[in-house]
Parts: structure tokens; C-alpha cells; sequence
């Protein structure tokens, strides 16, 4: 079945330039096509066979020059659809142009002309995608940024008032190349002198051991009154075949135990009281829960057993999905529920006067940010590290400190 993936992917890259190459044949450019549509087609395929077979097997590393270079197709194939679809719209106008010559046949035609100049903005639009996209491969990826978030609640006791909880998500350890630089993002958590961490799942990419090169790290993030983690989808193995009966099974106790040695307390499906000067805070934790191809693993009547209504929760659910299609209408009120997931697609474009546009919107109705209806509060990470193409872009990887108050 693997073989399966890399065709269509093939059939795809080749389908592109053939087209591309057709539309711009009567160019001067012709002759340096002839030779760069098919090298480059070549590069994608094998780079990105290479790609698949180490994600597909659980990479526990992921190598600079690999990670460089598949990054850098990637944009060589996003550039290519730029072209493809102005070259597309162009065509579609050269169809209504000639239409319309043919009903008033004395008109003056501008196709060849319009042709040429639609042909030289189509190639220089694909340089657009590349050139945003090698800073996000090179330097936005590490450029973490640390988001404040003021919200306040009658039912929070005034004795927590002013309480600092710093969410991450979406660590993907296996993805990272450079050690000093999560270094240096992670040493921003302490600076915000925490009184609680947390973290909302994906902690590797397939496999546990990708993230023991992190453990001291981890192991030296300091909070007053806890440290808390739950489990994402790619936590749990499931995206990779185990040789050996058993394999899956182990794989997830060398994460439990990463997160016992290193102080965390792995939520799965309970929650965690904090006494603050005698007065109760919640944390609660459930396992993933999504939808799709995403499995329920979540129990969250479970993860609220025992709890008094009146306490202030604060639910980690790796999947915001949870929220939407439970969470949110749950008999028990969960006042403030932290994801991540979504990564926010990481790529984003300012629009005046609407925020930031992403491709995750396509797909998730609440993907970044705060979310508020009534009495019940969501919160989006949009991750700490990255996964398949390796940048951000204009999506800065994401520390959030949420600062609580009794209203």
C-alpha cells in the first residue's frame, strides 16, 4: 500500500509541468524549460519518496540538509500551482476574447500580447510563495512568540486571581534540526515565571524516543503548582507499522514514562485538583478526541467524575474539534478548554481589517486564537514545533500565558 502514495504524488508532479510546459512553450523560455520541468519533477519525487519512507517507518530524527531540502520542493511545488492557475485563468480569458472576436470579428485581438504578459507575471508569481517560504524554512520555524491572554471568571476564587498558566502544544519533537534553538524556546516558558504548564498533546511525531534528547529540558520547566500534559494523535503510534506484538504498547510507557521523570502529570481521562491558599482549581485531562480519521480516545464524563460544579476547570483536549462537537453543550460547564492541533496549517496571510487568514479555516471552524460563547472559553495553540513541511509562515510557533482573575 505504500507504493500507492508515491504514484499519485508522481502522477500529480508530472501533470503539473506537463501543463505548465504546454502553456509556456511558445515562450523565449522554452529551451531552459525543456530541461527544468523534468530535473525538477525528478528532485520532488525522489526527495519526497525519501520523505515518506522515513516518516512512514517513525524517523526518530530529522536531519537538517533532509528537512532543507524538503522544504524547499515543497515550495518549488507551490510555486508551480501558482503558475498553474494563472496560466489556467488566462486560457479561460482567451476562450471569452476569442468568442467575443468571433461575434464582432472587427475588433483589434490583444490575445498575443496579453498572452506574453500573463505568461511573465504567471512565473513571477511563483516566485512570491518561494521566497516567503525560505525564510519560514529557515528562520520562522524558531521564531516563538509568546501570546497573553486576560480572562476573568465569577467563579474563580480570589485567592487565584492573578494565576499564570502557560499552555504549549504540538511539540513534534522528531521534526526538530536545530537543538539550540528549542532550547531557547523553551527557556521563554520559564521567563514568564509560570504557576501552572501545560501541554495539549502531540509530544513526538510516531515515536516516544524522538523526544528523549528534550528530556532535561522539559525536565527544567518550572511552575509553582504543576505541570500537566495530555495525549495527541500522533502520540499514540498509530501512523506507523509495528514490526513486533507489543511494540505500540511500549512505545506509549516510554511516554508515560518521559512524563513522570521529567514532572509532568499525564491527564488520561482524570483530572487534577491545585490548592491555591485553600481554594480548588481543576485541571482536567482527556486522551485525543477528534473526528475523521481521528480517534476517540477521550472519556471526559470519566475526567470529571467526583468534581464539584462550582470548581473553575480548565480541560486540556488535544483536537478543538472536542469542544465543538461536545465540550461546548457538555451539562457540566467546563470554563476554559485549551487545544492545539490545528498547527494554524502554519501559514498565514494578513487581510486589512479581518485578521489572519489561514488554510486550517478550510478545515476547522475554531483554529486559532480565543474562542467565547456564553460562559464557556476555548483556546486554539497554534503549536511549538512543526510537522510535513518543515517552516512557518507568517504562523509563528506559539507560547501562551493565560493570566486568570475573579471578575
Amino acid at each position: 500500500m505504500r507504493i500507492i502514495p508515491i504514484l499519485i504524488i508522481i502522477a500529480i508532479f508530472l501533470l503539473i509541468d506537463i501543463y505548465i510546459f504546454r502553456s509556456l512553450s511558445r515562450t523565449q523560455t522554452k529551451r531552459q524549460l525543456k530541461w527544468l520541468f523534468p530535473l525538477s519533477s525528478l528532485i520532488h519525487v525522489l526527495v519526497y519518496t525519501v520523505y515518506f519512507l522515513m516518516f512512514s517507518r517513525g524517523s526518530l530524527y530529522a536531519p537538517y540538509l533532509m528537512n532543507l531540502l524538503v522544504g524547499i520542493t515543497f515550495l518549488f511545488f507551490v510555486g508551480k500551482l501558482f503558475t498553474m492557475l494563472i496560466l489556467m485563468a488566462e486560457q479561460f480569458g482567451n476562450i471569452v476574447l476569442f468568442s467575443r472576436n468571433k461575434i464582432s470579428p472587427k475588433r483589434e485581438s490583444t490575445m498575443p500580447s496579453r498572452r506574453k504578459f500573463v505568461r511573465n507575471v504567471s512565473l513571477g508569481a511563483a516566485a512570491l510563495p518561494f521566497t516567503s517560504g525560505i525564510f519560514g524554512l529557515l528562520i520562522g520555524k524558531y521564531m516563538y512568540k509568546v501570546n497573553e491572554v486576560k480572562l476573568k471568571s465569577s467563579k474563580l476564587p480570589k485567592a487565584i486571581g492573578g494565576l499564570r498558566v502557560v499552555q504549549i502544544s504540538d511539540f513534534h519533537a522528531g521534526s526538530f534540526d536545530w537543538f539550540d534553538q528549542v532550547k531557547e524556546g523553551l527557556q521563554m516558558i520559564n521567563d514568564l515565571k509560570p504557576d501552572i504548564i501545560v501541554f495539549t498533546g502531540d509530544l513526538v511525531n510516531n515515536r516516544a524516543q524522538e523526544v528523549l534528547p528534550f528530556q532535561e529540558l522539559w525536565t527544567n520547566l518550572n511552575a509553582k503548582y504543576g505541570k500537566f500534559a495530555v495525549l495527541g494523535n500522533h502520540d499514540y503510534g498509530d501512523y506507523i507499522p509495528w514490526e513486533k506484538e507489543g511494540e505500540r504498547e511500549e512505545n506509549l510507557n516510554i511516554m508515560k514514562r518521559f512524563y513522570e521523570e521529567t514532572g509532568f502529570k499525564l491527564l488520561l481521562n482524570e483530572h487534577e485538583t491545585i490548592d491555591v491558599d485553600g481554594e480548588k482549581l481543576a485541571i482536567v485531562g482527556v486522551e485525543n478526541w477528534g473526528t475523521g480519521r481521528f480517534p476517540k480516545y477521550g472519556d471526559l464524563p470519566k475526567a470529571l467524575n467526583g468534581l464539584d460544579e462550582e470548581t473553575y476547570k480548565i480541560l486540556l483536549s488535544h483536537d478543538p474539534d472536542h469542544w465543538k462537537f461536545e465540550v461546548k453543550s457538555f451539562a457540566s460547564r467546563i470554563d476554559l478548554t485549551l487545544s492545539g492541533h490545528t498547527h494554524g496549517a502554519q501559514f498565514g496571510v494578513p487581510i486589512p481589517f479581518m485578521g489572519k487568514w489561514s488554510p486550517a479555516s478550510w478545515r476547522y471552524d475554531y483554529w486559532r486564537g480565543l474562542y467565547q460563547e456564553k460562559d464557556r472559553n476555548l483556546y486554539v495553540n497554534t503549536g511549538f514545533g512543526f510537522l510535513g513541511y518543515p517552516g512557518r509562515i507568517n504562523m509563528a510557533p506559539e507560547i501562551t500565558l493565560f493570566v486568570l482573575d475573579r471578575a
